[in-house]
């Protein structure tokens, strides 16, 4: 057995809980359980397994032995409303790659490895509990993804930390809860500044955010997309030279930021005329229809 999947079984309650955890299972997938608490006790050392995804299930917590797992790559969470937290023993350091935690509103902290994780490329948590923080031992420094929403206490983490830090980070989306305050982005007066290798950014829910400063982007030679979505107050965008090799620009549910980006009189339009391809409101603006 290398592959396990369990879909709406609305009264499973629990898998093994007299049986050992089957040694050659690789990929476990489990969604729409409601009443499932317990998968196993625990993982045993020679277990082969891969991925763990699961979702809308009542699961409260995952077996103990996760670090045991020399070959799993990913974890994958959702709509998990029970889960609480991880055990204390952590997760693999070895080929560990993926870890997406979203809607585990009562899940309270974060495993305080992630730092040594040095395999880790994509971290996602999102809508987590207002209470929840990233362990003070800061990020994964190879993170190439990274999407923080409604996490107040993990943006702050990562804004004071240096998200400059994460050196290798390619694709960045962030917003939510927790994004409320921020009127600048980078936030103005406490340097904060984007990494170089970033390729795309999708900014979302920012409430008060007005400007995007250029010198945030200054840096940023690689970025290719920009998403800026629900951002109801921002009326300017860094500028043209932050974004002389962007190929995408795509502005959703920003009324000021769309009138200054207007070709006939918007005081923006100059900053995003070279762009390949310009979306606005799902309407194409670049290349323009008769064009």
């Amino acid at each position: 057995l290398q592959l396990l999947e369990i879909n709406q079984c609305l009264k499973l309650s629990c898998l093994f809980s007299n049986i050992k955890f089957p040694i050659t299972l690789k990929h476990l997938r489990i969604g729409g359980c409601p009443k499932l608490e317990y998968i196993a006790q625990e993982f045993e050392e020679t277990a082969c397994l891969e991925s763990i995804e699961i979702m809308f299930s009542g699961i409260k917590s995952l077996p103990r032995g996760l670090d045991k797992l020399t070959h799993l790559q990913e974890i994958s969470l959702d709509s998990c409303s029970n889960l609480v937290s991880f055990e204390e023993s952590g997760l693999p350091t070895t080929s560990f790659i993926a870890f997406n935690v979203d809607g585990c509103g009562k899940f309270g902290a974060l495993p305080k490895c992630m730092a040594n994780i040095t395999s880790l490329r994509h971290l996602s948590v999102c809508d987590f509990s207002a209470d929840i923080s990233f362990p003070s031992e800061g990020f994964p420094v190879n993170l190439t993804s990274l999407k923080i929403s409604n996490a107040p206490k993990i943006y702050r983490s990562l804004v004071e930390w240096g998200l400059n830090r994460l050196t290798a980070l390619q694709e960045l989306t962030i917003g939510g809860g927790g994004c409320s305050n921020v009127v600048s982005f980078p936030e103005a007066g406490i340097g904060m500044m984007l990494p170089p290798s970033l390729t795309r950014i999708e900014l979302f829910q920012f409430e008060n955010l007005k400007l995007m400063l250029s010198e945030g982007f200054q840096d940023v030679a690689s970025l290719k997309e920009l998403v800026i979505n629900d951002c109801p107050k921002l009326t300017s965008l860094p500028e043209k030279d932050m974004l002389r090799l962007l190929g995408h620009l795509c502005i959703i549910s920003c009324p000021l930021l769309k009138e200054e980006c207007s070709s006939d009189k918007g005081r923006e339009w100059s900053k995003i005329s070279h762009i390949p391809v310009v979306e606005i409101d799902c309407k194409t603006v670049i290349p323009r229809e008769s064009d």
